[in-house]
């Protein structure tokens, strides 16, 4: 009986949504570098031997094919587009939506006032 009372004690309390953001964010990175960076690069410039004359492998440049929004974002990884392959079948769902927001984090930490400074040649 006693051993019923402390079970409840014993459940872990839900991880803070910060937590949860946070796990995605690192996960999106890894999956980013492992099948995007390729072509868009570490830093997402797109300056790649593979990649580096299309105008749409930049990721940071705020130049996107479509609204660059997370929707857009998420339909381009799914479905592909000459010259970039289709990833749905090759990531889950979840891989996905990871990738997604790691993507938006990367382009708007390159937009920010703050990053255009440090990247400009003083």
């Amino acid at each position: 009986m006693a051993l019923l009372a402390a079970l409840p004690g014993c459940r872990r309390s839900p991880l803070p949504e910060e937590a949860s953001a946070d796990r995605d964010m690192a996960a999106g990175a890894r999956i980013f570098q492992r099948k995007c960076a390729s072509c868009h690069n570490t830093n997402g410039d797109g300056r790649t031997i593979l990649a580096g004359h299309f105008p749409y492998a930049n990721l940071i440049d705020g130049r996107w094919r479509s609204d660059g929004s997370a929707a857009a974002i998420e339909r381009q990884i799914r479905r592909g587009k000459d010259p970039m392959p289709k990833f749905e079948g090759k990531l889950t769902d979840e891989e996905i939506r990871q990738t997604v927001a790691y993507v938006l984090a990367l382009s708007k930490s390159a937009s920010a006032p703050d990053a255009r400074r440090a990247a400009s040649p003083p």
